[in-house]
């Protein structure tokens, strides 16, 4: 095994964003849909594959 690969995906898998399922806490790693809006926030639909649970979440920016 070459180490200093390793490392290089350990740093990238821990520079994702992930979300658990809020039904039975699987790793989601990539929304199904994300919709920008004016108002400076991102809304976006989980589909979970474990357990077939959908949910939003959405995201707030501070105005520049």
């Amino acid at each position: 095994m070459d180490l200093p690969n390793a490392r290089r995906a350990g740093n990238f898998a821990r520079s994702r964003p992930v979300i658990d399922c809020a039904q039975c806490g699987a790793s989601l790693y990539v929304p199904e849909w994300s919709e920008f809006h004016e108002s400076g926030s991102v809304r976006h639909l989980w589909y979970c594959e474990t357990c077939g649970y959908k949910f939003e979440t959405t995201v707030h920016y501070a105005a520049a």
